[in-house]
């Protein structure tokens, strides 16, 4: 029902018929923070036309990796929306910046470790370097939880920033570092190459808001009704990534670059488990992003529902718009 040929059609038809509509879309520009797989929900809402059927249109869709820079973006106004996870808008919003969480999907943990195959325990880690995408990023955070808990200090591994999933596989492979984190579907790619899994992260249970859709605070002040349809189309996408595997894994193709459908398959099956299709911030997940922000040593007094905003999506469920998507869904289904 939602495949990508139907989707052009469907957007087509919409855009023939929607002329006078299409001049009172708001325009928003749209980013997501990387290729792994708790980002298909994203994809699967713009590719579908969902944010055009709710009155956006949507002039840029682009991948800036990791968090940080997708923060920048937002704050510097070059963006509306931002897909990351909470580790960037936590450390920006405790220097002061203007931004807050409106909606998480995923909680959970979803990197592993992986390794060179001498490496036989934590311990062996120990003075060697650990591929990240990015200094401050969510994978970085990530080892240093797994480290810290493994009873490592993170002081004694060399971070190295090495860019994406498939660059930071190639620099294992290649033995330039000794261990890297990737989450699906990057995991299931780089086992089906030989490499070594050392612990995955999710055996961890710890909570932590890992795919969040973030912005800027005064955007959200004045453009509330925007921000609601943005989240209808969100929302929307989450239901039909949960109901309609084959159109998840025909998009995750296009955006991961991968033809593997057997390792898009088990993305899918990974994610979908402990994907929040009413994707409402988890407080106690806040709580744990902020104790363990990267980078930020002093103290914050600042309240935990100070990062996020809940409100937005409590309104579209008392209005019954989250009900009337799920039977949608259901019957197109």
């Amino acid at each position: 029902m939602y495949r990508l040929g139907w989707c052009k059609v469907v957007i087509l038809i919409l855009a023939l018929l929607g002329g006078s509509q299409r001049s009172h879309a708001q325009v928003v520009k749209v980013s997501y923070g990387g290729s792994s797989g708790y980002n298909v929900p994203l994809w699967i809402a713009y590719e579908a036309g969902l944010f055009r059927k709710n009155g956006l249109n949507i002039v840029d869709f682009t991948l800036i990796s990791s968090g940080a820079p997708n923060i920048q973006a937002l704050l510097a106004d070059e963006l509306q929306f931002t897909n990351v996870a909470a580790t960037a808008p936590i450390q920006a919003a405790l220097q002061g910046a203007n931004v807050v969480i409106i909606a998480t999907s995923y909680s959970r943990i979803p990197y592993s470790l992986l390794v060179r195959g001498e490496i036989k325990s934590f311990a062996d880690l120990k003075g060697e370097k650990v591929a990240i995408s990015r200094i401050g990023g969510i994978d970085e955070l990530a080892a240093r939880l797994a480290f810290d808990r493994m009873g490592l200090a993170s002081k004694d591994m060399a971070f190295i920033q090495a860019g994406p999933d498939a660059q930071r596989i190639m620099a294992l492979l290649s033995g330039s570092v000794s261990a890297t984190l990737v989450a699906p579907p990057g995991l299931f790619n780089a086992t089906s190459q030989g490499v070594k899994v050392l612990a995955d992260l999710a055996d961890l249970d710890i909570k932590y808001p890992v795919n969040c859709i973030v912005s800027a605070k005064s955007y959200v002040d004045r453009n509330r009704d925007a921000v609601k349809k943005f989240l209808l189309a969100f929302i929307e996408g989450l239901h039909i990534y949960a109901r309609d595997k084959d159109f998840s894994i025909k998009v995750s193709e296009k955006y991961t670059k991968l033809n593997d459908r057997d390792v898009l398959s088990k993305s899918h099956d990974y994610f979908v488990k402990n994907t929040a299709l009413v994707p409402l911030t988890d407080s106690e997940a806040v709580q744990n992003a902020v104790k363990n922000a990267v980078l930020i040593e002093k103290k914050s007094n600042r309240r935990f529902e100070d990062f996020y905003d809940n409100s937005m999506i409590q309104e579209l469920i008392a209005g019954g718009f989250v009900e009337k998507i799920t039977k949608e869904v259901g019957s197109a289904r």
